[in-house]
């Protein structure tokens, strides 16, 4: 699901490198360790995936979220989205400076939320988890946060006993876990 993403990480390493053929093999090598670095989010990815498919064919049902559960995405949001988000950027953060940047920018989150969902196996009624349609108009940078890194109509989904997980994120695995309808409802359509 999310190997994409590190194909399109590789790009830029291989653009530099061609521009330099003494720099190739130094450019080749930090790529390898960029990956190798990466495979615990790839392999996070794959554990989300797998859960998903679980879930959607045991079969769920949706019900609208308390005061409680809305509670209880707002804490888990707060503690554990810039841990998420450490795990997919950090392996490419490979010097002091961009680690330093990271680290600034990866603080802080301002969420709105538009909608939560939650996620219940239809045979027993116990909650698996939450749908959650956000905004994320501010990162650590505060009110310097660039447009492009402003998220609008984003989706992401949470349970109770795994760590927030930007794996999560994928329209595929939204459609699956959270409904076409759901998805459809509350997409960015300026993406």
């Amino acid at each position: 699901m999310k190997k994409k993403y590190l194909l399109i990480a590789a790009l830029p390493v291989f653009i530099l490198s061609g521009c330099s053929t003494s720099g190739t093999a130094d450019a080749l090598s930090k790529f390898g360790n960029m990956l190798s670095d990466a495979m615990p989010y790839v392999k996070e990815s794959e554990e989300w995936e797998a859960y998903g498919i679980d879930i959607a064919k045991q079969g769920v049902v949706y019900s609208s979220a308390s005061s409680s559960d809305m509670q209880f995405v707002s804490n888990k949001m707060n503690t554990e989205y810039a841990a998420a988000i450490d795990r997919l950027a950090g392996p490419f953060a490979r010097n002091q400076k961009t680690q330093g940047d990271l680290a600034k920018a990866n603080q802080g989150y301002v969420f709105k939320y538009n909608q939560v969902q939650v996620v219940k196996d239809k045979k027993t009624s116990n909650t698996l988890g939450y749908c959650v349609n956000y905004d994320r108009p501010e990162t650590g940078l505060g009110k310097a946060t660039k447009a492009e890194d402003k998220l609008y109509k984003e989706f992401i989904y949470l349970t109770r006993d795994k760590p927030l997980s930007i794996a999560t994120a994928d329209a595929d695995f939204t459609k699956r876990v959270c409904g076409t309808n759901f998805y459809n409802k509350y997409k960015n359509t300026a993406n």
